[in-house]
Formats: C-alpha cells, structure tokens, sequence
C-alpha cells in the first residue's frame, strides 16, 4: 500500500513538474499592467498585433505542406521496402537508421550548402524542401507495415490488383494508424521549428509563428497570451488523432477489443469525437482568417502618423534667439528638444527603422541617451543612434517601444 502510494505521489509530482511552465503561462496572459487580471494581453494580440497572424499561417502553411508530401513519400518507401527485394536494400535500410541517429545539428551546414547551390538559400522552399522526406517516418511505416496480414496482399493479387493498387487500396488504408501517429509527430516537430527557419530565411515576414514570438519586439507586451494561442491548434491536433497515436505507435495492428483494453473508447465513439473536433478545429481556423482580415484593418487605422527629423552638428547657444548668447559647446548630435522623453539626467528618444522584410514597415524603437546639454528648444545627445537615422519629434498618437508607424508625407 505505501509502495503504492509513494509510486501515485512520483506520477503526480512529475506530472505537475511537466505542466507547471504551461500553467504560468496561462496565469501570466490574463494578467494586466497593474498586476491583476485583465484581458488586455489578448485584446492586444488579436486586435492589434498583426506580426502574430504572419507567423501563425506561416507555420500553418509550412507545417501542412510538409506533412502532406512527407507522408505519401514516407509511405511509398516503407512499402518499398516491405514488399520488394532489391540489391543493396539491407545497406539501404541500414542508412536510413544511421541518418534517423545522426544529430539534426550535423547536418545543418550541408543542407546550407545545397540550398545555395539550388539557389533557393533564404526562400521559403529552403524550408520546406529538407524536409520533405523524414528516415524516421519511412522507419516507423515500414515496421507497422511488416505487421499486416500477408494474406490480404495475396488475395488482392489473385484479384488482379497491380501493385500500385494493391498499395492505393489495401496497403494505404490499413496504414491509417500509423499515418495519423507519424502525422501529429511530424506536426509537433514542424509546428515548433526554430534553427532550419533561422538559418535559411532571412525575411522576418516569412518565418514561422515560433521564431517569430522570440525574434520580433512587438511581441514583449503579449508573449504569454501569444504562447497560449500558439498552443491551441497542437492541442486540438493531439486530440483529433490520439486513439490513433497509440495504435500507431504500438508499431501492429491492434484490434478494436485490445484497444478497450488500454482504456480506448470504442470505434463509434472514437469517430463522434474525431468530428467533433475537426468541427472546433475548423471553426478556429476559421475564426483566425476573420481575425486575420479584422486586425489587419484595425493595425493600419491605429497605426500613428509621426513626423521626423535629423540630429545635426552645431554649437549649442543658451539662448536659441540669439547667435551672439553664450555657447554650451559644440556637440555633433543636437535635435529638438520635444524629441526628448527625460528620465532623470538621462532620457530617450524614439527612433524610426526600417523593418528587414518585404513589406519595409517602419518602426519606432526606443533607445536610451545621455542629455549633454540643453536650451529648452534644442537638446545636445550622447549616444544613441548616428545622425543618418530618423527620430521622432511629433506623432498623431502616443508612442511605445516596437510600434509601427506611418511617416508623414511618405
């Protein structure tokens, strides 16, 4: 009975150990400024963070298209090596092991390489085309296939079925297990990729929803309401296909009885629940593209109309109307006074830069300076950013770290 306990007291600890970083996550994204609760993460988010809807569809378009050509290639090379003999198909198989071992890491550098000699380094494809084909999913469907009744094959055979029939009709759908395990594996893996995305692209508006979160700023104010709808679409995902994750893993067929016996509930019930949650999964989606439209909307309405200027080289005069007044030295960044928000001795400033991407979006960014001196019209600076770039002095609206923004008369 204690041993029983103590075992009961591991699973529950463990348990909560896994979940904890998830459970703060929810926790902090319905908390406010001031600490309590408040749903301004989300309002934020999906009302007002267009970059969060770029990197959502960007991973559901990679994460889709490679799954639906990974999984029929991955499936004719199972098949291929489960109903062929062929020369060197033992040396074959073997590789495909070695190379499913081999570090992800290790082959990052070669993949470059080759993605520069196709000359579709820093595109998209440079994405989806290494991972089109997966040595695990190849394993994992043709050590499911050796399990199928041989029998079947040789009734369809005495049939008349050709080979590609035999695979289309009989092979194929017996796999349907074992394609939905290697399915919501893949889309883990996929939906969550960082290095492949930050290597080979090199437009922030191409990448995926996961690189997107840590690499752009717009996302500091709702990273946890961010995480939790990034979260949503996996979830369902694990939910629609996990009867079928078990059998698939299981790596046999397994009957519909043994099934029970691992706590499954029956075919019938397992088909109502499949529905029920592609209805839900559907209707997110949808619910994201009317998001999508809406905030796209919204951004460019809300978006502040700022009007810029240049710092400059000059000898800093106490008195701003008189050339003849005394000098506060010569410094070589002066800029409005009003561009400057004091924090003490010290202030900052906002500066516009150019976002590295298609669109060329311009974004305030808030940069840190060391007030030299001052006549309460111009403001001598230290530090911050070189005199070519653009600092705002006046905007339409109030101004926060990582903004967007329309400069006016461009």
């Amino acid at each position: 009975m204690k041993k029983h306990i103590r075992k009961n007291i591991f699973i529950y600890l463990f348990s909560f150990v896994c979940i904890l970083p998830f459970l703060i996550m929810i926790i902090y994204s319905f908390k406010g400024s001031n600490g309590g609760f408040s749903l301004s993460q989300y309002g934020r988010l999906l009302f007002q963070t267009e970059d969060f809807y770029i990197g959502f569809w960007n991973s559901v378009i990679y994460t889709f298209v490679i799954i639906g050509i990974n999984i029929p290639i991955s499936l004719l090379s199972a098949y291929g090596f489960t109903r062929f003999n062929f020369r060197g198909k033992e040396t074959l198989y073997w590789l495909y092991i070695v190379l499913m071992m081999m570090p992800f890491q290790a082959t990052i550098v070669p993949q470059y390489l080759t993605l520069k000699m196709l000359n579709i380094i820093y595109t998209p494809s440079a994405v989806i085309l290494p991972n089109i084909f997966s040595t695990f999913g190849a394993f994992l469907m043709a050590q499911y296939m050796r399990g199928l009744d041989k029998e079947i094959f040789y009734a369809g055979i005495t049939d008349g079925l050709s080979e590609f029939k035999l695979f289309l009709k009989i092979a194929a759908p017996m796999c349907r297990s074992v394609i939905f395990a290697l399915t919501i594996l893949l889309f883990i893996n996929y939906w969550s990729m960082v290095e492949q995305p930050l290597i080979f692209i090199s437009d922030l508006l191409d990448m995926p929803l996961a690189v997107t979160l840590n690499k752009s700023g717009v996302f500091k104010r709702v990273f946890y309401a961010a995480g939790v709808v990034f979260s949503i679409l996996p979830i369902l995902v694990y939910q629609f296909t996990y009867g079928d994750l078990v059998k698939g893993i299981n790596l046999s067929v397994v009957s519909d009885n043994e099934m029970n016996l691992l706590g499954q509930s029956s075919e019938e019930e397992g088909n109502k629940q499949k529905r029920r949650i592609k209805k839900i999964t559907v209707r997110f989606l949808v619910m994201m593209a009317f998001l999508t439209l809406a905030t796209q909307k919204i951004t460019y309405i809300m978006r502040p109309t700022v009007e810029t200027v240049q710092s400059k080289e000059s000898d800093l005069k106490s008195d701003p109307n008189d050339i003849m007044s005394e000098s506060l030295g010569y410094h070589d960044k002066v800029i409005p006074d009003i561009c400057v928000h004091r924090s003490g001795s010290d202030g900052y400033i906002y500066a516009v830069f150019e976002e590295n991407s298609g669109k060329r979006r311009k974004q305030a960014v808030r940069v840190n300076v060391s007030i030299e001196a001052t006549n309460g019209v111009e403001t001598a600076i230290s530090g911050g950013v070189a005199q070519e770039f653009s600092i705002i002095k006046w905007s339409t609206k109030s101004i926060s770290d990582g903004m967007f923004v329309n400069i006016e008369g461009k």
